[in-house]
């Protein structure tokens, strides 16, 4: 295996030495010597389960190393009183529990915590710590907002919002751009630069794309396993023989001659052209529809026609309603407005349960029930086939064991879904979606905290299913590459209406980016596909 080292900076605040650390009786890395480069902005990166986010917890404070020592300005961090480290650390971590209907500005008050005393009333430079977060996470505008009414977008701001307002030189963001679309995405990596170039602080993030590493960082980490197996500046990193150790899936890296950047294309198994199956999933169609959230519309008199057997992919910033769109299509949000028909047949007609023997919808956000196992909530996808007079039964049984093979959780069956990491608790929310073995899916964000190893499986798993058996499918994705290189149409989305529609390279132009996500862009063929490639401009 080649390593490649970049010399240890002579400036460190925070490092550790010899860290092994474990959950229980599972250990998950041993002997991690890390050195967080001052004043940089360093990205850890690497297969889900390598030990990425628990590395970010040891070096915060939240996990005690079995061995080996945490430091923070030559002191062991767990030493330190808890608001010590909280004044000079900030975290942003995965899937933050979320108080019931906290508003966006209440939660980024509460980043001031750690410079407040027992019973001290908000202070003059709490209110201005807290405004100017608000304005850098560009949530100004939903500051009375309950937080739990936001798109996964706007609710990954308002948590970034309150890491901000915390005020600490060194920031630890565990997939800060996680639902975000490409335009949110960039402002927040400008954000992450300004406060390192103007500010000087130091930033570690851990991120599951590659190309956004390696757009953003002067330094990278690479683990697998528990370990660290490759380390340096972006290019030394971020090329085809590294990623095939670090991730163990084939890539190209493509070098934009304007800008020097590197964007990794991972070659996954579907390559060919599209493969009309014999059996054809059902035809969606929806007809001046328009839904939303009580007496607020979000979705407005679109019209789509999504083609049997093919896969759709549907695009578009964040609230442009491309999820609300989804819930529509699945009976979950009441239609204010026009119709949508599966085969024909209004969705609204007949009970839940034939609509889910028919159509299969995978949300964003779902949250498993403490203590269920993983074999236990993929059978949930069989629960629209239970009868009181047919109970499980062989087919149930093989569905399940058909999609935990297909999505390579057959080692993690009986292991309890809150100990597993984003992107094995994603793939099994997508077993269980498979499990209910419908002609449609809907899958909204479906890769969401997935390394691009699994990515690939899952994307492929996908294309395969499309492929084989015909199934219709409709993915919403905020990853503009991944929408070229897998849908047979785009829906581009914007402000509750569709905008464009059609083949990828059709709908994917410079002109279409800047009209949905506003931002600057180049678009180039993929060398091996010929389909188009997203390159964003860098400041």
């Amino acid at each position: 295996m080649t390593t490649t080292v970049l010399a240890a900076p002579t400036e460190s605040r925070l490092q550790s030495e010899a860290v092994t650390l474990a959950y229980g009786d599972a250990t998950v890395a041993r002997d991690l010597s890390v050195r967080i480069p001052d004043g940089r902005v360093t990205s850890i990166i690497g297969p889900n389960g390598c030990g990425k986010s628990t590395l970010l917890r040891a070096l915060v404070r939240l996990l005690r190393p079995r061995g080996g020592t945490v430091y923070l300005d030559g002191q062991a961090i767990h030493r330190l009183g808890t608001k010590e480290v909280a004044r000079r650390l900030g975290l942003l971590s995965q899937q933050s529990p979320l108080p019931e209907a906290i508003t966006v500005e209440d939660l980024v008050r509460r980043g001031r915590f750690p410079h407040q005393s027992f019973l001290q009333p908000p202070s003059d430079r709490d209110h201005e710590a807290v405004e100017r977060a608000l304005a850098l996470a560009g949530v100004e505008d939903l500051r009375d907002r309950p937080v739990d009414e936001l798109s996964g977008g706007q609710r990954q701001r308002a948590w970034i919002a309150m890491t901000l307002a915390q005020e600490t030189p060194i920031l630890l963001l565990d997939e800060p751009t996680t639902f975000l679309d490409v335009a949110h995405q960039q402002e927040v990596f400008d954000l992450v630069r300004r406060l390192n170039r103007e500010e000087g602080r130091t930033v570690v993030l851990v991120l599951h794309e590659v190309n956004d590493a390696a757009r953003v960082s002067d330094h990278i980490v690479a683990m697998r396993d528990g370990a660290i197996v490759a380390e340096g500046v972006p290019e030394d990193v971020v090329n085809p023989e590294q990623l095939l150790t670090i991730f163990g899936v084939p890539c190209d890296v493509m070098c934009d001659p304007a800008t020097a950047a590197r964007t990794c294309i991972p070659r996954g198994c579907l390559l060919q052209p599209h493969i009309t199956s014999a059996r054809a999933g059902g035809v969606l169609r929806t007809s001046d529809l328009s839904s939303g959230y009580g007496d607020r519309r979000v979705v407005q008199g679109v019209n789509v026609d999504i083609a049997p057997g093919r896969i759709t992919a549907i695009v578009g910033a964040n609230a442009c309603g491309k999820s609300t769109l989804l819930k529509t299509l699945a009976r979950l949000l009441p239609i204010t407005q026009g119709e949508a028909l599966l085969d024909g047949r209004s969705v609204l007609e007949g009970r839940h349960r034939e609509l889910a023997c028919r159509l299969a919808m995978l949300g964003q956000g779902a949250v498993a029930p403490a203590g269920v196992t993983v074999e236990e909530l993929v059978a949930a996808g069989r629960y629209p086939y239970q009868r009181w007079w047919r109970q499980w039964s062989p087919e149930d049984e093989a569905a399940v064991t058909r999609s935990l093979e297909a999505t390579g959780l057959g080692a993690l069956r009986h292991r309890q879904v809150e100990t597993l990491s984003g992107g094995q608790r994603q793939r099994v929310w997508i077993a269980m979606t498979l499990a209910q073995d419908t002609p449609v899916m809907l899958l909204d964000e479906p890769t969401t905290f997935l390394d691009i190893a699994h990515q690939v499986e899952v994307l492929d798993l996908i294309a395969d299913l499309n492929r084989r058996e015909g199934r219709t499918i409709v993915m919403v994705l905020h990853d503009l590459a991944q929408a070229a290189r897998y849908a047979d149409e785009i829906v581009a989305m914007k402000d509750g209406e569709v905008i464009a529609s059609g083949p990828p390279a059709e709908v994917i132009t410079v002109d279409l980016v800047r009209t949905v996500f506003g931002i600057d862009c180049r678009v180039t063929p993929d060398p091996l596909t010929q389909r188009p490639v997203v390159l964003p401009a860098l400041d």
